[in-house]
């Protein structure tokens, strides 16, 4: 393939999807819940070509995916005791939205000779999940972009932060943290230091097996067009690399499609006409895609608690057991590709891996905490018993001394010999025990 002519051509549709998280406070969900919107609405199902309402969408979600999976993303609409396993966790979230639906000058660079480009913005999502993690989501329609630019702005949203021109954006998030200044703090409004990216790419001609991995390894790392081929030498992978991509990371089902699972962007390839944007975006989006994300921040929290000074890691064990009980299924769906989407996204984000290193580390402070627990009451208890052996010599030796009808030295000579006696007992006993346990 003719690389440079390619990056610059364009797709016959592209979106992309960018995804932070912020941490919020108790008090804002409080106001949410009693009517204030912080000029946002309700949220619904944007792509809807049935205009069905989005409650009857979400539970038609029911015939494809088990439900209690379906209720980890939207509580609320399975609230019932019969239908949720824990109601309790519907009181912590919410959905909101905001219409965006114009266009915006966006300068992609720092300098005055950087491009520029007027990009759609659709919406701003935000979802609400228990343990005080929010997600926001803003979709980009870039289809009338061309490859190399799409990937030129998808890096640039994904690492840019807070400028001038997204501060519209992010200005409608100053409500859920405290303005330390009039810019809000752009490491708090992404994933450490980038935001995620969900891209949907549909082609206008269909292209080989081989350009469609280098594509979507361009695509997905949001490098220039050609990076894969060597065309751009710059950001060129290893082979052994992207050969461990394409396994291990690549979904490939149907020959119509394809897609990519990395750590910070998940994108899909489509053919002509392949594009279903319905079940993408409402089903693997919204429900696959931000649950996964969902599972990735609440055990980054849970680690940076764990490793706190002075952490309960009883609590925490409980509450990791809570959370992998209603919100971490095995098994979601009963369709054979939403799992397969499920775990390569899953696979990409190293959930598995965390999560069970990170039991393994709470699980193993708990048992040195009980021992050391242990320790001690078994010291108090051996002092207990010390005393209370003390106490029977005492006892004893009364009764041997009214019995010979002795007096006070024979009564000292008898407890003084059943205290040595007992004292010895005992060195010997803790003796031996300190030579085993050495």
């Amino acid at each position: 393939m003719d690389w440079k002519h390619f990056a610059s051509t364009k797709p016959l549709s592209a979106y992309s999807i960018f995804c932070g998280v912020l941490e919020y406070p108790e008090s804002i969900l409080e106001e949410l819940k009693s009517g204030k919107k912080f000029s946002f609405e309700n949220w619904r199902i944007h792509v809807n070509p049935g205009d069905l309402p989005s409650e009857d969408i979400i539970r038609g979600f029911n015939n494809y995916y088990y439900e209690s999976f379906v209720s980890t993303v939207f509580h609320d609409i399975f609230s019932s005791p019969k239908k949720l396993n824990n109601s309790g966790f519907a009181e912590k979230t919410a959905r909101l939205s905001l219409d965006i639906n114009s266009k915006h000058t966006i300068r992609v660079g720092t300098k005055e000779s950087s491009p520029v480009f007027e990009i759609k913005f659709e919406y701003l999502d935000l979802f609400f999940f228990p343990h005080g993690i929010v997600f926001y989501c803003f979709k980009c329609d870039l289809s009338n972009f061309s490859f190399d630019e799409i990937t030129l702005i998808n890096n640039y949203f994904r690492n840019s932060g807070v400028t001038d021109d997204l501060e519209f954006l992010y200005k409608k998030l100053s409500f859920l943290e405290p303005p330390v200044n009039t810019r809000l703090d752009a490491n708090s409004l992404s994933f450490g230091n980038k935001l995620k990216v969900f891209s949907l790419v549909e082609l206008e001609t269909d292209i080989s097996i081989e350009d469609e991995n280098m594509l979507l390894y361009d695509l997905g790392a949001c490098v220039p067009i050609g990076s894969a081929s060597g065309v751009n030498p710059f950001f060129q992978p290893s082979g052994k690399y992207f050969k461990e991509l394409i396994e291990k990371s690549k979904i490939s089902v149907f020959n119509n499609w394809s897609a990519l699972a990395l750590f910070d962007s998940f994108t899909g390839l489509f053919r002509k006409g392949a594009l279903n944007n319905f079940n993408w975006e409402n089903g693997y989006f919204n429900l696959l895609y931000l649950q996964s994300l969902y599972v990735k921040t609440y055990l980054f929290k849970v680690n940076r608690l764990f490793y706190a000074k002075g952490a309960d890691h009883q609590q925490l064990e409980d509450e990791l057991y809570e959370f992998n009980k209603y919100f971490n299924p095995s098994h979601i769906s009963y369709n054979f590709l939403p799992s397969i989407i499920f775990k390569k996204i899953r696979y990409s984000l190293a959930i598995d891996n965390e999560l069970n290193l990170l039991k393994e580390g709470i699980e193993r402070a708990n048992r040195k905490s009980k021992e050391k627990r242990d320790k001690t009451i078994n010291n108090i208890l051996r002092v207990i018993t010390l005393l209370a052996v003390f106490s029977v010599i005492w006892d004893v030796s009364e009764w041997l001394n009214k019995i010979f009808s002795g007096g006070t030295t024979s009564y000292n000579i008898i407890s003084g010999s059943l205290t040595v006696i007992v004292l010895l007992i005992f060195g010997i006993f803790f003796l031996k025990n300190y030579r085993k346990n050495s």
